[in-house]
């Protein structure tokens, strides 16, 4: 659903992806995973940015620092969503109640955003503009990546994959789909507002968004600096448009796309058998679980 910007996603997206995860896995790896966060998000950011020798240590505390912060004030409110999504589970849901769910998601973002922009402004103001030409190197190559992925073969080719991949996905968690729900899978995305062509020059926009915004948070680029409080404040919005997008047309797509997962989920779990339900709900249990216990450590 929403589409988090260059600084907050590499951030911050190992945070989010290892709280999914537990979400959508319930594995004892993922707690290794959460415990290991900050290395890991460190590498990842380095792949990008190329770090000095100063900007690694300065951006590995900064990631301790958001870890610590998650588990504390973000973790116990993911187990309570997980609480809600269980007495959901077994019955028939609306749009609105799977929206309202998400809702709570949102929310956590938010509030991640928040934290994460006061951690990272520091160390963004630092940014050279060598170290922002290997970003755009490093985006050339992944957007060719994202080329191959969703724009080459024909539609019906890019229909069965986008079929497959969520299929995949509603398997862990359901246990295998039949015939007549993963034709469903087929029908919403063939009724999708997304489209690769229009992901991938959004994906672009961003891009270009994002390269200009940190070129006037970088003390190198732009004189006189822009003061720290500002270069928060700055990248806090930059990423807040990702997910709430100032342009009309954007925002106006984004609660589009979100209004169809919603309808989409309803859809697909209100033809879930009853033995599939009930998989769906232990699977929740087990997740609020592993969060529970991630909050322990």
């Amino acid at each position: 659903m929403a589409k988090l910007s260059f600084w907050f996603r590499i951030i911050t997206a190992s945070l989010v992806a290892v709280s999914i995860s537990a979400i959508l896995t319930g594995c004892s790896a993922v707690r290794l995973g959460y415990n290991k966060l900050p290395e890991i998000a460190s590498w990842w950011l380095d792949s990008y940015i190329d770090f000095s020798d100063a900007q690694g240590p300065q951006a590995k505390v900064a990631l301790q620092k958001l870890q610590a912060w998650h588990r504390k004030e973000e973790l116990p409110a993911i187990a309570e969503l997980l609480v809600q999504a269980q007495t959901l589970a077994p019955h028939n849901i609306t749009p609105e109640q799977a929206c309202k769910v998400w809702e709570g998601a949102q929310i956590r973002i938010e509030s991640i955003i928040q934290e994460s922009s006061r951690l990272a402004a520091p160390v963004v103001s630092q940014l050279s503009a060598k170290q922002l030409k290997h970003l755009e190197k490093e985006w050339a190559s992944r957007n060719e990546d994202w080329k191959k992925q969703w724009l080459q073969g024909t539609p019906d080719t890019r229909v069965k994959k986008r079929v497959d991949i969520a299929a995949e996905r509603f398997n862990s968690f359901y246990g295998d789909l039949n015939t007549e729900q993963r034709q469903l899978l087929k029908q919403q995305f063939l009724q999708s507002a997304w489209t690769p062509e229009w992901g991938y020059q959004q994906r672009l926009k961003r891009q270009q968004e994002q390269l200009t915004s940190l070129q006037a948070m970088s003390s190198e680029i732009t004189k006189p600096a822009m003061p720290l409080p500002q270069v928060e404040k700055t990248l806090q919005s930059l990423i807040m448009q990702s997910v709430r997008p100032k342009d009309a047309g954007d925002m106006s797509k984004q609660l589009l796309l979100e209004q169809q997962a919603c309808e989409n989920l309803a859809q697909l779990h209100n033809i879930m058998s009853p033995s599939q339900r009930l998989k769906a709900q232990r699977k929740l249990k087990d997740y609020e679980t592993d969060v529970r216990e991630l909050m322990k450590i």
